[in-house]
């Protein structure tokens, strides 16, 4: 079997599909999208030198550009981890055909290496190649950052796959790894350390002036990548094989190892945290929530002076917008499995607890990375984000759980969260209404600061009654528990 033969299989599978229809126009779009992006990216890679000349007068266009490139693949490797397909998710049809494992691997990763994230870095480094490197370095200082640049954006596409597969064994291991590396990154920037933009610097500046070893550090560093990745999507392919599970089951992948601990509210939390981590509309939600969290925490810090509007409105945003996406959705995530959580006799309650620690934890996740820059750049705005923080916990936190024991649809979790509207109803629009609605008429009636302290008042009354609120959200959802099993079994 050839990769021509696997392309030509997915296109028929694809083709043949009963969604085909909804999916070319999502697809078409989002070529649409990635095109408008990639003539912007690309044209800012060649009009590089243009715009550095003009803002830096001082720095020099290649010295600036070897400095960021490190980081650029740091931030290229959660893109993938959240938006691009995982080598070996279509892997069931294969593993029956007489073909060997380390082949059926191969033909996966090559598959999911042909990917728009892939191509769009090329595409700027070329332009940063053509119009920034090369005439500023010797034809041989230009080839070895090229093939530097080559093995940087292949590391972080065997990367994407090593966490794929040691996430399916231990979602807690990815998660801190990155926790750690998120720490350490802005730590050593606060310091003043910058040991990301060091290395970068040493790498790239080494590469252009023909210097072997940074050259013999990459692909080393590739190397050990596509091993390790190899080894792990092997050992995967063999679990796949064994498993004899419900394809229902296949989907959540996150059932077995409940029992273990069960009844508890960590155990319950860490079921909703794989769920994210191993299926695809979640993971995007999340991703493009992180996507539109990004533009809101630039008009914040670019803009010269923020109205107590955009105060209150952005500050709501930026504290609690993944939780939000996720939560609106409530018990339906784990509509698939609803039935075995019912099974396990696990109480409601629990499950609430477990729910709000969901929210919670998703609301603090991007304030982690967010309040380091804010402290730096603009102060007087904490106020505003830990109102709304406190607020978003203590407020909206159960209102969302409350509306969530009226779903009766279970989400198809290995479809993807763009154009997809299942689940979604009126009621989560109605619902937005006043918990929104409240801080802004406060501000444009009372102003500003009654209005954070009203915000945050409200949130702390919440958070000391999490147990009465909790008790009597898990008595609703006892007494809505075999309708929600009925609609999710789609009785």
């Amino acid at each position: 079997m050839t990769l021509f033969d696997a392309l030509r299989h997915q296109w028929r599978r694809r083709t043949r599909s009963p969604t085909w229809g909804r999916s070319l126009i999502g697809a078409l779009v989002l070529l649409l999208a990635a095109g408008y992006f990639g003539v912007l990216f690309v044209a800012l890679g060649w009009f590089f030198p243009d715009i550095v000349a003009e803002v830096a007068l001082e720095r020099k266009p290649l010295q600036l550009l070897n400095g960021f490139l490190l980081h650029g693949a740091v931030g290229l490797v959660p893109a993938r981890f959240f938006l691009q397909r995982s080598a070996g998710s279509d892997v069931r049809p294969y593993l029956h055909l007489s073909l060997r494992r380390p082949q059926i691997v191969r033909l996966m990763q090559v598959l999911s290496s042909l990917s728009l994230l892939n191509l769009l870095p090329l595409l700027v480094l070329a332009a940063l190649w053509g119009r920034t490197v090369l005439p500023a370095t010797s034809a041989v200082g230009a080839t070895y950052w090229a093939v530097g640049a080559l093995l940087l954006v292949a590391a972080t596409q065997f990367l994407n796959s090593l966490l794929r597969a040691v996430r399916d064994r231990n979602a807690g291991l990815v998660l801190g790894a990155a926790g750690l590396l998120a720490v350490l990154i802005i730590g050593s920037n606060w310091t003043g350390a910058g040991v990301l933009r060091w290395a970068s610097t040493w790498l790239f500046e080494g590469l252009a002036a023909g210097r072997i070893l940074p050259l013999t550090l990459l692909f080393a560093g590739t190397g050990v990548l596509t091993g390790a990745a190899h080894r792990m999507l092997r050992g995967r392919l063999y679990s796949v094989l064994g498993d004899v599970d419900s394809s229902r089951t296949q989907s959540t992948g996150v059932l077995r190892g409940v029992g273990r601990g069960q009844g508890h509210v960590a155990s319950l939390a860490l079921l909703d945290l794989k769920l994210i981590l191993r299926n695809k509309r979640p993971r995007q939600m999340l991703g493009a929530g992180l996507l539109v969290i990004g533009p809101f925490l630039g008009i914040l810090l670019l803009g010269e002076e923020v109205p107590p509007m955009n105060v209150v409105l952005f500050g709501f945003v930026l504290s609690g917008y993944l939780g939000l996406t996720y939560m609106q959705f409530g018990y339906a995530w784990h509509g698939a499995h609803f039935d075995g959580l019912l099974a396990r006799a696990v109480a409601p309650r629990l499950l609430v607890q477990a729910q709000v620690v969901t929210f919670v934890g998703l609301c603090m996740a991007p304030l982690m990375l967010i309040v380091p820059v804010i402290a730096a750049v603009r102060p007087q705005l904490l106020a505003s984000l830990g109102s709304f923080f406190l607020y978003n916990a203590g407020v909206t936190a159960p209102l969302f759980l409350v509306l969530g024991t009226w779903g009766r649809t279970a989400l198809k979790l290995d479809q993807s969260t763009f154009f997809n509207y299942q689940g979604t109803s009126t009621h989560h629009f109605l619902m937005v209404l006043p918990v929104m609605g409240l801080p802004i008429g406060l501000v444009v009636g009372v102003g500003l600061s009654p209005t954070l302290l009203v915000a945050a008042g409200l949130g702390l009354l919440g958070l000391v009654t999490v147990p009465l609120w909790t008790q009597g959200v898990g008595r609703l959802l006892w007494q809505q528990r075999h309708a929600m099993a009925s609609g999710f079994r789609d009785e």
